[in-house]
């Protein structure tokens, strides 16, 4: 029996926007939207919180101008 791949990150995304709803796409991005701006208050009142020898805090905060240029509703 063969396993089943694991789709790329990439892969998942796509298919997972292919196969939602309009209003579920809207309500996604708003909420991707809502988290990171959740992560960067956090970030920024909790620095220790954040210390991490995996993910450097400024990879979120780079992380986040992505996600508000392409999801930001002030594009």
């Amino acid at each position: 029996m063969k396993k089943k791949k694991t789709p790329t990150n990439d892969q998942a995304f796509k298919n997972l926007l292919k196969d939602l709803h309009p209003l579920h796409v809207a309500l996604l991005r708003e909420r991707v939207l809502k988290i990171m701006d959740m992560t960067i208050e956090d970030i920024e009142n909790n620095p220790d919180n954040w210390k991490n020898p995996f993910i450097h805090p400024e990879s979120f905060v780079g992380l986040n101008e992505q996600v508000k240029k392409h999801l930001g509703f002030d594009n």
